[in-house]
């Protein structure tokens, strides 16, 4: 299944089984958007600015973001991403194990889209996963202007 063609998607998180599981559950859903990983919140926006190895990558249309980094933590990205004009329309799932309201204010006050939590049963993160990418490429709407970029 299709669901955006045009929109890649790129997973920031520290635990690559983690990044594994994510982009496994994608696929499984015959999902063909193109994703893109990256483990920390500075390689997230050097992603993002196209600095250093990612001279040449493609500005993602959804990201999820892990709150727990060394690094650059997902809060501190987050806070970033969405203060960029160019940035900003993105929209950021936050997807962590950490389930304290605290961070969840913290995520929504600084502009994610949406916070799920990482289910311990692999079931549950499956259709998590599922859920929140089917909504991102498949019901949301993006401007025609930021489909086809700058």
């Amino acid at each position: 299944m299709e669901l955006n063609n045009l929109v890649n998607i790129l997973l920031v998180d520290d635990d690559e089984d983690c990044r594994m599981l994510i982009r496994d559950a994608i696929e499984s859903a015959h999902i063909k958007n193109h994703i893109d990983e990256v483990a920390d919140g500075k390689e997230a926006l050097d992603f993002l600015y196209q600095k250093n190895q990612y001279a040449n990558a493609q500005r993602p249309g959804l990201i999820f973001l892990d709150i727990d980094m060394p690094i650059m933590n997902g809060i501190e990205t987050l806070k970033v991403i969405k203060s960029d004009p160019q940035l900003r329309w993105i929209p950021v799932v936050m997807m962590t194990a950490i389930t304290d309201d605290k961070e969840k204010r913290l995520a929504a006050e600084n502009g994610a889209n949406s916070y799920t939590v990482k289910p311990t049963d692999p079931m549950r993160f499956i259709d998590t996963v599922l859920s929140a990418t089917q909504y991102w490429l498949g019901i949301h709407q993006y401007p025609e202007e930021i489909i086809k970029g700058p």
